[in-house]
């Protein structure tokens, strides 16, 4: 008798438990569409031709990268250090309340 009511009970949890986790369907809705147009797209080349495209004589497509500009570094040496210094700083702290933490956890054998 003990079986089939553990067998009982197994089955219903497992029935409860696998619809526990599914999202919930969306009620039935009798409104209407809405349509929603962005803006034209505004082109940033005037001159109308687009750069690394170009169509050869049998109506074929070329593609080919653009190299993106060069950025300059225009940072002194002095204004990398102190950031250095600030990134080091900000990591010893880190490190030291994290050391400080993990030092005073409590011992997992006492429970």
């Amino acid at each position: 008798m003990s079986r089939a009511i553990l067998f009982a009970v197994t089955i219903l949890a497992a029935l409860s438990s696998s619809f526990s986790f599914t999202a919930p369907r969306p009620a039935l809705s009798t409104s209407s569409v809405v349509v929603v147009f962005s803006e034209p797209e505004k082109k940033t080349n005037p001159s109308g031709v687009e750069r690394g495209v170009s169509v050869d004589q049998d109506g074929k497509s070329n593609v080919w990268a653009i190299e993106p500009k060069m950025e300059l570094d225009d940072k002194s040496n002095e204004e990398k250090t102190t950031g250095l210094i600030i990134g080091g700083a900000a990591f010893a702290a880190f490190a030291v309340g994290a050391g400080f933490l993990l030092t005073h956890l409590p011992d997992p054998d006492q429970f």
